[in-house]
């Protein structure tokens, strides 16, 4: 361990539960398309049909794209703790529309006055579009920074461990969204979601910016006292503190410019290589298809509504987070690659069966016995196929992209790559979400699954032959592997001639 002595681990966990907040926020935002038109259909509200549904799922994730493109640049400059700070901002306001949308939807008087919208579609369509992109850009800022955040403050031996929480946080946020969609009307929902934000906000304040930034901004004393604070007052952080000033006198003081030539060097692109690929692997594994379309994707396998529902709230959200909570506990034990490459197998086994699943029953639907096959209450075989995928995705591919993020990247790039990373993970989810439905009626169902069963195979040959592993490995120690197997090579001194006779 790099700060030796008695350390207080509790105080990295207690400031890792307060930002994780934020990632829970993020979670209702996933989790919020996914049960809403059963919502609105249960207490007789006018729904926004399955096309607009389907843009209401993925207009959340474009804004969560934009998020990252500017979100790691902030944060590198006015640090992590305000950034989070003004995230809580669009948040706030995103959850306010959503909410605001439930009046103009009964209200015909502000109907025709505040929206032009085609008659096709629901007068409160915009307001509600609105919310889902403001929603979705803070989300994707908290995927951003908060496991960025929970990485610099964490010890060497635990920060997958702590890092894991970010994404235990995001399950948590899909299953309690679930819940509440289940039981509670969606405006009263959003309120409730609002009044959350506003409780991180005043949660955040209470903790410390990540020493690493601050030793950045040639801040040491309070670095200093930060880290103090984080190991604490018996632990010795000398050895620490000097690793963390001695990367940063390395590098200097690297302004925005430099830090985009510096995207050119083998050192930051191989990092960032194979973080982006971490991401495409992440979402082309069909995830969002299953939080976002849960509900649907059950309701296609025969299932009522009503079970597609509680199967969206337990088989999916349940499973989901009681995984992701062995994750947490076993990411530091037996490393990355181990649990990213068993978790690609499950992917791979449960979206091949769930494809053989569609086919099989899309076959049988084409002959006479179709009122037989059709009608059987097969379907919970889709449900135990999805309750294996989330399982696979929640030990592997759902948190530890998310630390390795912040693992991989350089002290003074970790924001411009981190947003990089982001913003194309986001993108991606954008293109599933909102491409999956023309893609799954051009391939058939069964085509779509076993797509997403290829794209898992080949990320567990992506992890055993490419991903490097960083258990137990402090940052400097990472951008020093790097550095020594990608960076320049001074050529030797050449001797001279004379000197070599002598």
């Amino acid at each position: 361990e790099i700060s030796s002595g008695r350390q207080r681990l509790y105080v990295v966990l207690l400031y890792s539960i307060f930002v994780a907040f934020g990632s829970c926020i993020t979670g209702f935002v996933l989790g919020f398309s996914s049960l809403l038109n059963i919502n609105m259909e249960k207490y007789n509200y006018p729904t926004p049909g399955k096309q607009n549904t389907q843009f209401i799922g993925s207009v959340a994730t474009m804004g969560a794209f934009f998020a990252g493109l500017v979100v790691g640049i902030v944060s590198d400059k006015i640090g992590r703790k305000a950034t989070l700070l003004l995230l809580t901002i669009p948040s706030v306001i995103g959850w306010y529309f959503i909410a605001g949308s439930f009046w103009f939807a009964v209200d015909n008087d502000y109907q025709s006055f505040w929206f032009a919208v085609d008659n096709d579609n629901p007068k409160y369509l915009a307001m509600l579009l609105a919310g889902r992109c403001l929603s979705g850009f803070a989300a994707g800022g908290f995927s951003l920074v908060v496991p960025v955040y929970i990485i610099e403050i964490s010890p060497s031996s635990l920060k997958g461990l702590f890092g894991s929480i970010n994404q235990l946080a995001i399950t948590i946020g899909i299953l309690l969204i679930y819940v509440m969609l289940t039981i509670i009307p969606y405006y009263i929902v959003a309120l409730m979601v609002m009044g959350f934000t506003v409780v991180f906000a005043i949660v955040v304040c209470c903790v410390p910016e990540t020493p690493r930034w601050l030793i950045a901004n040639k801040q040491h004393l309070l670095a200093n006292a930060i880290l103090y604070r984080l190991r604490g007052p018996k632990a010795d952080i000398s050895r620490e503190m000097k690793l963390l000033e001695d990367a940063v006198e390395e590098q200097g003081k690297v302004e925005f410019m430099e830090k985009l030539r510096m995207l050119t060097k083998l050192t930051i692109v191989v990092p960032l290589i194979l973080s982006i690929s971490l991401m495409f692997f992440q979402q082309f594994c069909g995830i969002n298809v299953v939080v976002f379309y849960a509900g649907s994707v059950l309701e296609k396998a025969n299932l009522s509504p009503n079970k597609a529902a509680l199967a969206a709230d337990f088989g999916v959200g349940g499973i989901q987070v009681i995984f992701t909570f062995i994750s947490v506990l076993l990411i530091d034990l037996v490393g990355r690659k181990i649990l990213l490459s068993v978790g690609g197998v499950l992917l791979a086994l449960s979206t091949g069966i769930l494809g053989l699943y569609f086919f099989l029953t899309d076959y049988m639907c084409h002959h006479d016995s179709k009122e037989f096959y059709c009608t059987l209450d097969f379907g919970y075989l889709a449900v135990g196929c999805l309750a294996i995928f989330i399982i696979g995705f929640s030990i592997g591919w759902g948190p530890i992209p998310w630390v390795m993020m912040g693992e991989l990247a350089p002290l003074q790039v970790r924001g411009i790559l981190s947003g990089i990373a982001t913003a194309v993970n986001w993108s991606l989810a954008t293109v599933i979400t909102s491409a999956f439905s023309k893609y799954e009626e051009a391939v058939q169902p069964y085509g779509a699954w076993w797509s997403f069963c290829v794209i898992s195979a080949l990320s567990v040959i992506f992890v055993i032959v490419f991903l490097p592993e960083t258990k137990g490995k402090d940052l400097e120690e990472i951008e020093a592997y790097f550095k020594k197997r990608y960076g320049h090579k001074p050529r030797p001194e050449p001797v001279d001639d004379q000197e070599g006779i002598n």
